[in-house]
């Protein structure tokens, strides 16, 4: 089915969206620092507290996927009629990503010792299959190839696929990562670094973005659709209990990741629903704060650069000296402002100035279309 000949709304800029980002970036960051880097239970109780609970800040990138997915998918809906439908969206996915993804690989490159093999797959886009190929991960570049990969054919869908029918297309995607994820469990697989067994949760946005669209066009209260988030958000909380019942076994393991990742996704799912289903409600005033919508602003840089901070300050420190409390508050002080200084430096010196460029090289909207309340990208 070809697309309809129906201009589609605007999508105005949903701010609570650039808080739940900052969140998201903040658990990724505490993850890292106060759970996977802490190896041992010889620590006091508020160290060994904070270690549990970031155990999954990990679900920080599923709730990357799920908004990358809706503003994406947004934006491609948006623009599917434009000539310049596919130049413009890769001219704008590489000045977005790009000058600080290349960064950051000439740092591993340089820095840290038989990286090249890592910054190989990672320039290719293919870095959530380093293992594959027998290489050691060395950053964040797994999830962006996810991403990067799921937005190679993707765009195509939407241009040549109605509204409706990309509902569905993006419900039957979701679906066969998470069939997939539980069929790879029988055999007690569960790397969920590669595409289909993780692109769920970019689908799931998709699907949402569809459904914001169509309430749109029918002049619907978005809360309609409140009764299909809140359902996503007690079934994947019930999900994410199942683990507690299956065996330590290399299935039962399996099986108990493929319940949770599912879990994570559908509660990412229904959380982004209801803020957008709710934008500008009293309720969601903390997520329009100053504080979490800076830490949305920085998100991407925060994200990218964090890891390597660590990996220098312990290179530099020294093991964290187990049991010592302050040497761990320190670290965390420490590591947490240059990330934001670096981050900052980032957004100021490399991603606006590249930003800056889409004048040069994106196609002018047309005059009615100048004045459509803008929405930001990550």
């Amino acid at each position: 089915m070809g697309t309809t000949s129906s201009k589609p709304h605007s999508l105005p800029h949903l701010r609570e969206l650039d808080g739940m980002r900052g969140i998201a970036a903040l658990i990724v960051f505490f993850h890292h620092l106060c759970s996977a880097s802490i190896y041992t239970n010889n620590w006091g109780t508020g160290v060994l507290f904070l270690r549990n609970i970031f155990e999954y800040g990990t679900s920080g990138v599923d709730v990357f996927f799920v908004l990358s997915g809706f503003l994406i998918t947004s934006l491609l809906i948006r623009d599917r009629q434009s000539p310049a439908y596919y130049r413009d969206f890769y001219w704008k996915r590489a000045l977005r990503i790009l000058p600080l993804y290349i960064l950051c690989l000439l740092g591993v490159l340089l820095l840290i010792p038989h990286s090249t093999g890592y910054v190989l797959v990672s320039s290719l886009f293919i870095a959530n299959f380093a293992n594959v190929f027998h290489i050691e991960s060395a950053g964040p570049f797994w999830s962006l190839a996810i991403e990067e990969q799921f937005y190679l054919l993707w765009p195509t869908v939407v241009r040549r696929r109605s509204v409706s029918t990309l509902g569905h297309w993006a419900l039957a995607i979701a679906a066969t990562a998470i069939l997939l994820r539980f069929a790879s469990a029988i055999v007690g697989h569960h790397n969920y670094y590669i595409t289909f067994l993780r692109c769920d949760g970019l689908a799931v946005g998709a699907l949402i973005a569809c459904r914001f669209e169509r309430r749109q066009r029918e002049h619907l209260r978005l809360s309609v659709d409140d009764p299909l988030f809140v359902t996503a958000l007690v079934i994947g909380a019930l999900l994410c209990t199942v683990p507690l019942a299956l065996p330590s076994t290399a299935i039962g393991i399996a099986f108990a990741e493929a319940f949770r990742q599912t879990g994570i996704t559908l509660i990412c799912g229904g959380i982004i629903g209801l803020l957008i289903a709710h934008t500008e409600s009293k309720g969601l005033a903390p997520l329009r704060s100053r504080f979490l919508t800076f830490f949305g602003l920085i998100s991407y840089a925060l994200y990218m650069i964090h890891l390597y901070v660590m990996r220098a300050y312990d290179h530099i420190r020294g093991p964290l000296p187990i049991g010592d409390t302050r040497a761990y508050a320190i670290r965390i002080l420490v590591v947490f402002a240059i990330t934001i200084v670096a981050s900052l430096l980032s957004r100021y010196l490399v991603e606006l100035p590249a930003l800056s460029l889409r004048k040069h090289v994106l196609k002018k909207p047309a005059p009615e279309a100048e004045i459509e309340t803008p929405i930001f990208t990550r």
